[in-house]
């Protein structure tokens, strides 16, 4: 049986920003306008048995986007 895993991926030419962002709390970026969740990437819910495996699902799926992999957790049943 397998978990559901929630995995973040980040827009190609947003990896700076998402990084000042979920690391280092900037809630602005260099240009000095806010940053947005949303802007910066998007998160994906699959089944797989372990987050390796929910990993490398997320590149096959979206192949040239970054996968944030220390962000990658298993939901509980509710979600």
């Amino acid at each position: 049986m397998s978990d559901i895993y929630r995995v973040w991926l980040i827009h190609r030419g947003r990896e700076k920003d998402y990084f000042d962002f979920s690391r280092r709390g900037r809630r602005s970026g260099a240009d000095g306008k806010p940053l947005q969740a949303a802007e910066l990437g998007f998160e994906l819910r699959l089944p797989a048995p372990g987050p390796e495996q929910a990993i490398a699902a997320a590149r096959r799926k979206h192949p040239g986007l970054q996968v944030d992999v220390e962000r990658v957790e298993r939901l509980d049943a509710d979600g």
